[in-house]
């Protein structure tokens, strides 16, 4: 799964953030400033590149991450206005540094618990209502309303133009909750199919060899006299798992040498191929990762329903 994620940094340091950003492969957007008085300022970018960020802030020594809804909630309601709009502007340019077309629709979805909740102490809704009160216009505020038609939160329009709310709020929030991780995993996927730079950790067992400026490492899945090794930028690394493992990045388009015990040049390999050897470690984790989320996510239900019963 994933989302949008936004890094809040203060604005006088937008300058540094743009570079390091550039030097990372980070795509993102400049938000609209919804809180002026706060003296910070937001980039939005997408989750993959949650682990480059991580390693910017700690290169950069400020910032912090925080999520699209949080960056919501820390404006006005007439500032999502200006955001709808921001965001509509950025459809079909395809220049490095916006988002796509598709990330309009997350902003839509940021929306659709404050509309819903909205609807829960009306008890009804109309479109109208929705342009009012969330200083959205008439086409955005038609695309809320139907998403929450859509997933049984209000039902068809009625006579005099508005939606009479379908459920309670207990079960609209898990609704809506459950719509939204759907939505962000499907932008996930869709994103990733363009993303050039693919993250991957390393374990520390694997150096062999470093230098102020890089570290020497065995190529997984090579060995003995087949051995290959890759010199990694220090500046691209950065520790994780209380230091024992490194987290880095490949680029699909680099060629990258790879090198002999005595660092002899033996031959070159795309990112593409290279990622390969890590991509086998990785699954494992992955697999790993989502069996252990399955279980907590099955005890969490069952929690749920013995509390439920206890009630």
């Amino acid at each position: 799964g994933g989302d949008l994620q936004v890094l809040q940094f203060n604005t006088e340091d937008m300058k540094k953030v743009e570079k390091m950003a550039k030097k990372y492969g980070i795509l993102y957007s400049v938000l609209p400033d919804c809180n002026r008085k706060d003296g910070l300022s937001e980039v939005i970018f997408h989750t993959e590149a949650v682990p480059r960020v991580n390693m910017m802030i700690q290169k950069l020594k400020f910032g912090k991450i925080a999520t699209f809804d949080d960056y919501l909630k820390n404006g006005d309601e007439k500032s999502l206005g200006k955001l709808m709009d921001f965001l509509k502007k950025q459809q079909g340019n395809e220049k490095s540094h916006t988002i796509e077309g598709d990330k309009v629709n997350s902003a839509i979805d940021g929306l659709i618990e404050k509309v819903g909740m909205f609807a829960m102490e009306k008890k009804a809704i109309s479109v109208d209502q929705v342009k009012e009160n969330f200083s959205i216009n008439g086409e955005q505020a038609e695309s809320v309303i139907r998403q929450l038609e859509t997933i049984g939160v209000l039902g068809s329009k009625n006579e005099d133009g508005t939606h009479t709310v379908m459920m309670d709020k207990d079960a609209f929030i898990n609704r809506v909750r459950g719509y939204q991780d759907l939505a962000e995993r499907m932008r996930a996927v869709a994103a990733s199919k363009n993303a050039n730079l693919s993250d991957v950790t390393i374990s520390k067992k694997l150096i062999i060899e470093e230098n102020d400026h890089a570290v020497k490492t065995r190529v997984p899945g090579t060995w003995g006299e087949e051995a290959k090794y890759v010199w990694l930028r220090k500046e691209n690394i950065m520790e994780i798992h209380g230091g024992k493992t490194m987290l880095t990045f490949l680029d699909s388009t680099k060629d990258y040498k790879l090198y002999d015990e005595q660092n002899r040049v033996v031959t070159t390999q795309k990112g593409t191929e290279l990622y390969t050897h890590y991509d086998k470690v990785e699954s494992s984790v992955r697999e790993r990762y989502e069996k252990v989320q399955k279980q907590q996510k099955k005890t969490a239900q069952k929690k749920t329903v013995t509390t439920k019963k206890a009630r």
